[in-house]
């Protein structure tokens, strides 16, 4: 009776964490292969413990860890894993046993060995040079081919435009000069259809508004402003008589959100569009509003 009841408390830890199989799939490789280590364990409740390996098992090197594979039991749960290493040193190596759920796994030796020579293999002998064999006309062929066709089709568009140039006079170039108002106006559109702010990209959006103006501003309204501070935007144009109150809201709103990470509304995102809008309305040449 004494005995069972030691026999019983040996294997009670077997039973409460579930059978552990690892093996690998060979023990002896070249520098270099590579061997799978095999973990196999019955996870019968939540306090399980799995292990975790990072580079190197011992000193052989892991070249790929495979996820945790789980099947049902009427028990519980069988995990499994297949671990991926190698060495890049010859001798013999061994794997010492982990824990699995209390449990540890085997030892296992591995027998790594380097490339052999034979006795032929151990003189060093020069590069043989490739083996030079004659041209025949059949490999020249395709290449004379290429040229007449080559040749060809230069001449041809040579005296196309020959022809060309006697036929017809040469064309001059018609340089169309796009006003600024109408270069920033469409940038304005195309930035609003982008909705940048809607997407969350508020910075960028506000970025490109005011580039947009100050650009405008120095090209349309020949005020320098692509690196001046706003006070002496504002200054240069109130003394040439251009009204700057919606354009000092316009580039304060947009110079806190780029340097002072300002998170503005919805209505100040659509206020900085149409104020951009109106302002370069309102300041284009008199002319072009009399055409338009």
């Amino acid at each position: 009776m004494k005995k069972n009841f030691v026999l019983l408390l040996s294997i009670l830890p077997t039973l409460m964490f579930g059978q552990l199989v690892t093996s690998i799939d060979k023990d002896s490789i070249l520098i270099g292969d590579h061997i799978t280590l095999s973990i196999q364990a019955d996870q019968l409740d939540s306090n399980s413990t799995w292990p975790t390996f990072n580079d190197s098992i011992g000193e052989l090197e892991i070249v790929e860890v495979l996820k945790i594979d789980s099947s049902e039991t009427e028990n519980g749960w069988t995990l499994s894993q297949k671990i991926t290493i190698t060495s890049w040193d010859s001798g013999y190596f061994k794997i010492d046993p982990f824990l699995v759920n209390g449990n540890k796994s085997d030892v296992f030796y591995v027998y790594v060995n380097t490339i052999t020579f034979t006795e032929e293999d151990t003189e060093l002998k020069d590069i043989k040079e490739p083996i030079k064999t004659p041209v025949s006309f059949a490999e020249i062929l395709p290449y004379l081919l290429a040229v007449l066709v080559l040749a060809l089709v230069v001449y041809l568009i040579k005296k196309y435009l020959k022809n060309r140039e006697t036929k017809f006079e040469k064309i001059k170039e018609v340089v169309v000069n796009i006003p600024p108002f109408q270069i920033a106006l469409t940038e304005l559109e195309k930035l609003n259809a982008k909705k940048l702010w809607q997407n969350g990209s508020t910075k960028e959006y506000h970025t490109n508004v005011s580039e947009i103006v100050r650009t405008y501003i120095e090209n349309g309204l020949h005020t320098p402003a692509m690196e001046m501070p706003k006070a002496d935007i504002l200054h240069r144009l109130t003394q040439r008589g251009i009204g700057t109150v919606s354009l000092d809201a316009l580039l304060s709103t947009t110079d806190l959100v780029k340097f002072a990470k300002l998170i503005p509304t919805e209505i100040e995102n659509e206020n900085c569009m149409k104020i951009a809008f109106t302002f370069i309305q309102d300041t284009k040449p008199k002319e072009e509003v009399n055409h338009g």
